[in-house]
């Protein structure tokens, strides 16, 4: 993981940002206001909008980075987020439930875990962020996207505005949109296990299981040290999932969740109500 000078997690983003109005109870730009108007914006919620994560980082330096598109009160942003420690979740995992294949649950189980429990990293690409965030969290090393090296001398000179802008605070707040990159996940693995199984046992498997891949691999004349990852390759795995995971009879690829009751914005994996197998035709 990078250098950093302070840690934070998701529960210390949002209690900061709350808590920022008791400075300035009459500024309506300070946290508790910001934290109310999270609402107003909405998170991506399908498959094909989370199309941009490096897996190299994530498979290779445990680092999950992905953009989440968020729909504003006045424009289309995107919420940069930067966590660390999924493959370990998914070997702890293995190891206690002594797993032969990493399911869409495992994978879903070990996002929440590191999204909750991890030093969050966040970007945004609005105004309010670049101009009053950017320069603090760049500062503290909390920065996900490009660093800003100029104070906010006028518009955050205190940093006692919070950490981070609504639409920020509207994507810590959301679980619902780690089920669409689970998926997502789970699509690449098993596209890049069945179409370049080598690469599959040289960086993916290593990364979940913690050992060597055990059978022999089937090479190709495509495999190379670095995991495709563009959009293309990201695209045709979740297009290779629509059809592989298609719920059919004793198919143990589906997993039910549910929103929590007390709060609309959480999901349990463990509580079924909804069938979540492949939405990839949203």
């Amino acid at each position: 993981m990078r250098n950093r000078l302070y840690e934070e997690t998701k529960s210390q983003y949002i209690s900061d940002s709350r808590n920022a109005a008791n400075y300035a109870p009459d500024n309506q730009e300070y946290g508790k206001n910001r934290f109310a108007r999270r609402v107003r914006s909405k998170v991506a919620n399908s498959v094909k909008e989370f199309n941009e994560i490096d897996m190299n980082k994530l498979f290779k330096d445990d680092i999950l980075t992905v953009d989440v598109k968020v729909d504003g009160e006045t424009d289309e942003y995107k919420v940069k987020i930067s966590f660390g420690g999924f493959c370990k979740i998914v070997r702890d995992q293995v190891k206690q439930r002594n797993l032969n294949e990493v399911d869409l649950r495992t994978i879903t189980s070990a996002l929440l875990l590191g999204f909750n429990k991890s030093d969050i990293y966040v970007n945004c690409t609005c105004d309010d962020f670049k101009y009053r965030f950017a320069a603090v969290l760049t500062q503290k090393g909390l920065n996900s996207g490009q660093p800003e090296l100029r104070p906010a001398k006028i518009t955050n000179p205190n940093d006692d505005k919070g950490r981070g802008c609504k639409h920020i605070l509207l994507v810590l707040n959301n679980t619902s949109f780690l089920l669409k990159i689970a998926s997502v996940i789970n699509n690449y693995i098993k596209y890049i296990k069945d179409h370049y199984e080598s690469m599959y046992a040289d960086i993916i498997y290593p990364a979940l299981f913690g050992k060597p891949y055990e059978e022999a691999s089937q090479t190709s004349i495509e495999d190379k040290d670095e995991l495709d990852t563009d959009v293309e390759i990201i695209d045709k795995s979740n297009e290779y999932g629509k059809t592989r995971t298609q719920f059919k009879q004793g198919n143990l690829d589906g997993v039910r969740f549910t929103k929590s009751s007390d709060n609309k914005d959480q999901v349990s994996i463990f509580d079924s109500e909804e069938e979540v197998v492949d939405d990839t035709q949203q």
